[in-house]
């Protein structure tokens, strides 16, 4: 790896839920990750029984249960590996093996509230970068010992807070070289593959025990790898009108790309993103009109 950076734990006791080097924060926003730190380890909806109920809760399609130890480089896509009711296999995760994903808990309300309260703290941050936060969201990664989560884009921001046992996050944010990110992230758009030694040798690993986070910029390359013991972490993304922009834009280039073309990315051209937003609504509009016609 290129680099590792240690969380530093402390005694000291805050009010905050998630506690932020403003300056930090704001000078890494959208480029590079940063430590951050949470007062949630103890919180009630975090204990794994509350957390067996509601992956029983939730609806089937927010439950992924999957193979704990997967390569970085994953070519196979999720896989469903569960069987039975969601909260036996989050109970029984220290020996089946499993890594158990509780995707949208902000259908919860109990969830939802406490989502808005963690990035109520963190809106003034972000202020009107990127239009600022637009759409908020939730998720809870139950982990068996050593599991691991391939290497992938997030089209979103978010904070991976660490709630029990020990993760490292690998974070190639190529803060230094914006071409290859460029390039890495096209690829890994196309579907075709990724030069993940070079994502190896550019990344930053953030250990995050309980207590200790790391925030994730929008469409930069991280996956992780848990130590000893289960690991539970909660993820709270957050979506900018750049975010929501950028995912339709590089939904068009991929087409353009095939047709052998070489189309600017998101941000290079605010006319150009407009023409390509517009075109993938239009065409979103026809899958839905053809959808309903086919019921």
């Amino acid at each position: 790896m290129g680099s590792e950076a240690v969380a530093v734990q402390t005694d000291v006791e805050t009010t905050r839920l998630v506690d932020i080097d403003a300056g930090a924060f704001v000078e890494a926003f959208a480029r590079r990750s940063v430590y951050v730190r949470h007062a949630l380890v103890d919180h009630p909806l975090f204990t794994m029984e509350a957390i067996a109920e509601l992956a029983d809760r939730l609806p089937p399609d927010s439950v992924r249960r999957e193979r704990g130890h997967l390569p970085f480089i994953n070519t196979e896509g999720y896989v469903d590996v569960g069987e039975g009711p969601p909260s036996a296999t989050v109970l029984d995760i220290e020996r089946n093996g499993f890594r158990v994903s509780l995707r949208d808990i902000h259908q919860d309300p109990r969830y939802a509230e406490l989502i808005n309260d963690c990035l109520d703290e963190v809106d003034s941050l972000v202020g009107r970068r990127e239009g600022g936060m637009c759409h908020r969201a939730g998720y809870l990664f139950i982990s068996s010992p050593a599991a691991t989560t391939p290497m992938h884009f997030d089209v979103e921001h978010s904070f991976l807070l660490q709630v029990r046992g020990t993760k490292n996050v690998s974070v190639a944010a190529f803060d230094h070289d914006p071409g290859v990110l460029q390039r890495e992230r096209d690829r890994y758009i196309d579907g075709v593959g990724c030069d993940f030694a070079a994502m190896e040798d550019a990344a930053e690993t953030f250990r995050i025990g309980p207590g200790a986070g790391v925030y994730l910029p929008s469409y930069v390359p991280h996956w992780v790898e848990t130590e000893a013991g289960v690991s539970v972490s909660f993820s709270i993304p957050f979506y900018t009108p750049f975010c929501q922009r950028a995912e339709k834009v590089n939904w068009v280039n991929r087409r353009l790309r095939k047709l052998r073309l070489s189309p600017r990315p998101p941000g290079a051209s605010a006319p150009l993103d407009q023409t390509k937003v517009a075109l993938a609504r239009s065409w979103e509009r026809i899958c839905d009109a053809r959808r309903r016609l086919a019921t």
